[in-house]
């Protein structure tokens, strides 16, 4: 069990911080953990602290193909700035779809609408945030759409691709029937490994291409 605090502001005074506000609605509503005010009660100018208690993401280690290591596993509010200190720094921008946005503040507020309706995961080397996945479920949350973007200086190290196994599992232990995306056509590199993963085709959209795969239901014995 670990415990961080956050400073959320009073917010009937000015200069409190909406996304302090906005990252512990989020943790109650993902039931990521519990906000009590600080032990003492202790409060500081307009702005009073709230400890999150929770149990910290489990991350499991693999090694990329020059055998260096990296971790994955599900991410929680404290990355939310550092995911966007990958954005900031990723290139090409946009690289696909219009993805990720290169205005600052609109790359922000997409990062925080697929946190806020997305299953997100990240990959690590050390503390530094190298990928991200995000799986956005349909309306009927029998399908989700896959979203992945790999920092330059770590890609075609076969980090995608387990990020992406690992994000299906997931999405399979969640209950999905499905997982679907879409690529550009000239995008074969892409291509060649959803294939290999077991997307297949099954539409098409102007240059993108719509692929999908079916996920089978865990056994009760997993």
């Amino acid at each position: 069990m670990t415990s961080c605090f956050l400073v959320i502001y009073n917010t009937e005074r000015p200069g409190w911080q909406k996304d302090d506000v906005w990252k512990a609605r989020l943790c109650f509503f993902k039931g990521w953990g519990i906000f009590d005010k600080e032990p003492n009660g202790r409060e500081k100018g307009s702005s009073f602290l709230l400890s999150f208690h929770g149990m910290k993401p489990k991350r499991i280690t693999r090694a990329d193909k020059s055998g260096c290591s990296f971790a994955m596993g599900v991410c929680c509010p404290e990355d939310f700035p550092f995911l966007l200190g990958m954005y900031d720094n990723f290139s090409p921008k946009p690289a696909s779809q219009g993805l990720p946005p290169e205005d600052s503040e609109t790359c922000q507020n997409w990062v925080k609408n697929l946190f806020e309706i997305g299953e997100n995961f990240l990959a690590w080397r050390g503390e530094r945030i190298i990928g991200h996945v995000s799986l956005v479920p349909d309306r009927q949350g029998k399908s989700c759409e896959f979203v992945i973007f790999v920092h330059q200086a770590n890609r075609n190290l076969g980090i995608g691709t387990e990020l992406t196994r690992f994000a299906l599992e997931r999405a399979n232990r969640q209950g999905y029937d499905s997982v679907w995306l879409t690529v550009s056509i000239s995008n074969s590199i892409a291509i060649k490994l959803y294939k290999k993963l077991g997307f297949e085709y099954y539409d098409r959209d102007g240059s993108e291409r719509l692929m999908n795969i079916k996920l089978s239901r865990p056994s009760d014995s997993e």
